[in-house]
């Protein structure tokens, strides 16, 4: 029935539609499912929400940096993202900023090497 090279390509198609076919019946199964057990995606869809800084950092906060006012506003709003809590949960006492060593890294790795040598 299916000799040579038309019988291997007739197989091929047909293995081929019946492979999409289970799989689209698959999906068509996952979709019937999804609805009827009533699971349902919940999109993350970030709300525009103020996030002030609390008061006492408002004083530290010279008037004329609105810059660092936001800072604190988007760190605070990143930790209570992070944290999953509420802003009133927490408080950030301080902010400080990140200052580079002096040294640079490929002297700080010899000197730790040669502190490890010494033992």
């Amino acid at each position: 029935m299916f000799e040579g090279i038309n019988g291997a390509i007739q197989i091929a198609v047909i293995d081929m539609i019946l492979v999409f076919a289970v799989l689209g019946g698959l999906a068509l199964v996952m979709v019937f499912l999804k609805n009827s057990v009533g699971i349902k995606e919940e999109k993350k869809i970030s709300k525009e929400v103020k996030v002030a800084p609390p008061a006492s950092s408002i004083n530290s906060i010279k008037e004329n940096e609105e810059l660092e006012g936001e800072l604190i506003a988007i760190i605070t709003a990143a930790v209570a993202a992070y944290l999953e809590k509420p802003k009133s949960k927490f408080k950030i006492l301080s902010i400080k900023k990140y200052q580079t060593s002096l040294i640079s890294p490929w002297a700080a790795m010899g000197r730790q090497e040669l502190m490890l040598e010494k033992k």
